[in-house]
């Protein structure tokens, strides 16, 4: 499979994933603000020699989980991932930015539908960081999310618009 087909693969199974969350309907924990590209703000942390694989970049955010309570809590987060690698040749700035996104959205949506009021939402932070570690390797080979950020890069603060719908997180 040449490089275009693994971009189209791993974008059909971010679409899949996200569809099938969406699909399942039902009592679910509601989350809102839903991260968008524009969100993973990258930063070169090591630059790509020529057009072989190698470079490397990374983001930083730090995601608020609010309640119907008032409680808000910071998800921080970093984002990291070469710039070329073998199994999908170059990744441009937009590729990793909408591959992040995607895949943090389906670990998002995985993650907090099985949460309940009494989850702590550290916990559920965690789980989120894990299941989105994963994703994102499925997707984009070499990318991994860490539990810190890249010394350095300023984080970008992603704060809820309002109160979740009653009874959920």
């Amino acid at each position: 499979m040449g490089a275009s087909g693994v971009w189209k693969a791993a974008v059909a199974l971010c679409i899949v994933a996200l569809s099938s969350a969406c699909a399942t309907g039902g009592s679910a924990t509601y989350v809102e603000g839903a991260l968008r590209p524009r969100h993973f703000v990258f930063h070169e942390v090591v630059k790509q020699r020529g057009k072989k694989e190698g470079g490397w970049r990374a983001a930083c955010l730090h995601v608020g989980i609010a309640r119907d309570t008032g409680e808000l809590f910071y998800c921080k987060f970093g984002v990291e991932m070469p710039i070329a690698n073998g199994a999908q040749g170059t990744i441009s700035m937009e590729q990793a930015q909408s591959l992040s996104a995607s895949c943090a959205n389906q670990a998002a949506r995985a993650t907090f539908s099985g949460a309940t009021p009494a989850t702590p939402i550290g916990i559920a932070c965690e789980e989120f960081k894990t299941f989105y570690d994963l994703t994102l390797k499925a997707v984009i080979e070499g990318a991994k999310v860490t539990k810190v950020c890249s010394m350095g890069i300023k984080p970008v603060v992603v704060t809820p618009s309002g109160p979740t719908t009653s009874g959920g997180m």
